[in-house]
């Protein structure tokens, strides 16, 4: 798992780090939850860490939560935050990982390759003892990031669902949902008001928290992975993916996952079911069992 890192080897970077580390603080909380991620973040965080807000930095023309923004907002935004195309950028969150999937799938959408996933997040930092910054954060020292370049191969559309879905599905896709079972088979209302309750048809259903150890801190094994994944049905390491899940943050959290497992053509529908099921509100005929 190449894409993570844990605590202790970060704080070896703070000493021996040979390109420029930039730590993002990527927390999150659903929309139920009255925690603020960057009122947390003012009180505390990981050494020289900068706030990525995952709200700030979207596609302000799309009424949708948190759709991802073009590649010059991308560029704009994390340009000052300090970073460059040589930046090597860590994230992390204050649940463990949660919301950080989401940030690292972001910066590989755009083509960052050097980005990693604090394994744990700040809960792992702490209970190994490293202390936090506290007091006013320190500004960043803004850079131009230049290249900053679309990649659809990560990235699902409704129109792809669809073709998934509901059409001849030639290349044998398959959309793995990240929700909770209980609003997979719609037997409990959705949190976002206006959205139909149920699952896109042909969908399969892993929980994300299925793929977390006991912990929730931290992904499971490989070996366990895989063997989850299989037990699904996803037998084939190149089946074509696609990831979802509420609004597009836990749907993440199972790209990184099939990617720890050797899944290596997993894409994450960026809207969701917020979207598709806003959709599927006004046609049923869009749902699945």
């Amino acid at each position: 798992m190449s894409f993570l890192i844990d605590v202790k080897a970060l704080a070896g970077l703070f000493q021996k780090a040979t390109k420029p580390l930039v730590l993002l603080d990527a927390t999150w909380y659903m929309p139920n939850d009255p925690k603020n991620g960057h009122d947390e973040f003012l009180k505390n965080r990981l050494p020289g860490a900068q706030f990525f807000d995952i709200d700030g930095v979207k596609d302000f023309n799309n009424p949708l939560p948190h759709m991802l923004p073009t590649a010059s907002l991308f560029a704009e935004y994390i340009g000052k935050l300090g970073i460059d195309r040589n930046s090597s950028v860590v994230v992390y969150d204050r649940i463990g990982l949660f919301s950080s999937p989401r940030v690292y799938w972001t910066f590989k959408v755009f083509g960052h390759e050097d980005v990693s996933i604090l394994s744990g997040g700040l809960p792992a930092w702490t209970e190994a003892g490293f202390e936090l910054e506290t007091g006013e954060p320190n500004a960043a020292v803004p850079k131009e990031y230049k290249g900053a370049v679309l990649n659809k191969n990560l990235v699902a559309s409704f129109e792809d669902i669809i073709e998934i879905s509901q059409g001849p599905n030639a290349q044998n896709a398959i959309v793995v949902d990240a929700r909770a079972p209980e609003r997979f088979n719609g037997s409990v209302p959705e949190v976002r008001p206006g959205i139909a309750c149920g699952c896109i048809p042909k969908s399969i259903n892993v929980f994300f928290k299925d793929v977390l150890d006991n912990s929730g801190l931290h992904l499971k094994p490989v070996d366990v992975l895989k063997q989850l994944f299989v037990s699904k049905g996803l037998a084939d390491p190149k089946q074509p993916i696609v990831t979802s899940c509420g609004s597009g943050i836990t749907a993440s959290t199972l790209f990184v996952a099939l990617h720890a497992a050797g899944y290596s053509n997993v894409r994450v529908y960026d809207e969701s079911w917020t979207g598709y099921g806003k959709r599927a509100a006004e046609d049923p005929k869009l749902l699945g069992h």
